[in-house]
């Protein structure tokens, strides 16, 4: 797997798991004030959730790659018949 290939992979996965991470940990204001949403947590904590979703992104990539290199999985079967 070449650099580009893994990078557009990494991006691609890294998305994908914000929208596992974000919602973790969340706790809802309790006290809402006029002009705030109820909905709205207290403490976002936004900048370990990015370096959790970062690291959990880094470890996925890692297995695919080592699964591509094995020979495992092969782009040809992921995209077989896709393109007639």
């Amino acid at each position: 797997m070449g650099f580009w290939n893994a990078l557009f992979i990494y991006v691609l996965i890294w998305w994908l798991t914000l929208f596992l991470v974000l919602p973790l940990g969340v706790a809802r204001n309790t006290e809402s004030d006029k002009g705030h949403d109820a909905g709205a947590p207290v403490d976002a904590q936004l900048k370990k959730k990015l370096i959790i979703n970062t690291a959990l992104s880094g470890a996925v990539l890692a297995v695919i790659w080592v699964l591509v290199e094995l020979k495992i999985i092969t782009w040809g079967e992921w995209f077989r018949g896709a393109i007639k």
